[in-house]
């Protein structure tokens, strides 16, 4: 029996008691735990604002953005400008960004560059993107090719799109923090490879 119908067969109860002389004080306390209920439930099945921005987003159900503090994190950050070696709102380069986001959401410290994030031993990387779960670093360079210097980093959200900040200019016709999609060019030619960090020191795992 789920939720809903259990507050409904307490709220039969209640009128059953009512009319057969329970106590006004039990009754009183039974009607007020019915609608303690009932808050709980529309607050359970409630679609935050957040949620239906960033589903409409990256193309998929609201209830599927169930992070929601990875999503405020990222919307606190959109279109804050690229700057290399920039670690602020008033600019910042694409492993800043990552190390950010690991260090905010999930209170884990990673490495301070791409290539170090991805040289690094618990990083296990991948090259199939149909592996690739929201939570995962993905490596890019010109070249697509892991024998090259890894110049560019990005934080995988699900759906093909991922967040990251960047010298190049979005849809926006800005640079800086924003979510691309990783089917289209220059992404699609430049991509590396993905990579799982182990498990959030705050035992947090993403789907």
């Amino acid at each position: 029996m789920n939720t809903l119908y259990k507050t409904f067969f307490l709220f039969i109860i209640i009128v059953g008691a009512m009319s057969c002389g329970g106590s006004k004080k039990a009754e009183q306390e039974a009607l007020a735990q019915a609608r303690r209920d009932s808050i709980a439930l529309a607050k359970q099945n409630a679609v935050l604002p957040i949620q239906k921005k960033y589903g409409a987003i990256l193309g998929m159900p609201p209830k599927e953005i169930d992070n929601v503090p990875l999503f405020e994190f990222i919307d606190d950050w959109m279109n804050a400008p690229y700057k290399l070696g920039g670690n602020t709102k008033d600019g910042i380069d694409c492993s800043y960004f990552t190390q950010y986001i690991f260090h905010d959401v999930y209170g884990n410290l990673i490495e301070r560059t791409a290539q170090k994030q991805f040289d690094a031993p618990d990083t296990n990387k991948f090259k199939g993107q149909h592996n690739l779960k929201r939570g995962d670093l993905i490596f890019f360079n010109n070249k697509g090719s892991e024998f090259r210097e890894i110049t560019h980093v990005g934080f995988y959200l699900g759906n093909d799109r991922f967040v990251h900040s960047t010298s190049r200019r979005g849809n926006s016709g800005g640079n800086g923090v924003q979510i691309s999609n990783l089917t289209k060019q220059p992404w699609k030619r430049m991509f590396v490879a993905g990579g799982k960090k182990p498990k959030f020191s705050n035992n947090t795992t993403e789907n």
